[in-house]
């Protein structure tokens, strides 16, 4: 191939690639789609409903509540929060009705779960519910393989970053989205197209692909949170059980 016509050649794949990460990045900021998800709107409902006053900022930062049993109003996570619940109908009780069915509050805690049953609608309360649940990590692990892939994601603190169970979003300035893209959201499939890109990814912090892209390159330098390169920090079985963890949450919806 002569090399006028090699640079064309690659000057064209570029701008395809090149197109396909800006219509990314208009879906992203004028669709609905990457911010539409049960777990985001329920971190909102949340916030919206005064829940983080009691139980901390994100649901992990609970407040001390005098005569209370345990001392404190619970948190979302550890294992204080699973004590008071047996199932996501609890969960859903909680909230609606201020505890479940047969299980009357603590009479000595000074501070009360509110009923927010008639204040919410049904779409609200499955919303808040499903944060809730991602959040606390609520429910049956898939496999043993997948509960090593969450110990992993703990570990590695990737949850700081994807949000609970990687569900996001959180911001991320000067990225290409304006966001930390979630496990679930229709964006990690133009990122991360194989098991072998999710392997650079964790890696490297970026997969080859990508990082081959010019248009790519300058979005991924100036973003305020970047990904970092684990590299050996990381062993291979963990990175095969974090895949399989992040197949699990993409595949089972909250």
């Amino acid at each position: 191939m002569r090399k006028p016509l090699l640079i064309v050649v690659l000057l064209a794949l570029v701008a395809v690639e090149s197109a396909a990460l800006a219509y990314l990045g208009l879906r992203a900021r004028w669709g609905r789609q990457a911010g539409d998800t049960s777990v985001v709107r329920g971190r909102k409902i949340a916030e919206s409903m005064g829940c983080f006053a009691c139980h901390g900022p994100g649901g992990g930062q609970p407040i001390p509540n005098p005569g209370a049993k345990g001392g404190e109003v619970p948190g979302w996570t550890g294992g204080t929060w699973m004590m008071w619940n047996r199932s996501a109908d609890d969960l859903r009780a909680w909230i609606a009705d201020g505890h479940p069915p047969g299980r009357e509050p603590d009479p000595g805690a000074l501070l009360r779960m509110p009923a927010y049953g008639k204040r919410l609608a049904k779409p609200q309360l499955d919303d808040l519910v499903a944060y809730v649940a991602a959040v606390s990590q609520f429910g049956p692990d898939a496999s043993e393989e997948v509960a090593a892939g969450k110990d992993a994601a703990w570990r590695l603190g990737c949850f700081g970053c994807h949000g609970p169970e990687g569900r996001g979003l959180l911001a991320n300035p000067g990225s290409f989205t304006g966001y930390v893209p979630a496990w679930d959201g229709p964006d990690y499939a133009d990122l991360v197209r194989d098991r072998e890109e999710f392997r650079q990814w964790v890696r490297k912090g970026v997969c080859d692909r990508l990082a081959g892209n010019p248009a790519a390159r300058a979005f991924l330098s100036r973003q305020a949170i970047v990904m970092p390169a684990f590299g050996d920090r990381v062993s291979d079985q963990e990175l095969d059980a974090l895949h399989a963890y992040v197949q699990w949450v993409r595949t089972t919806p909250r």
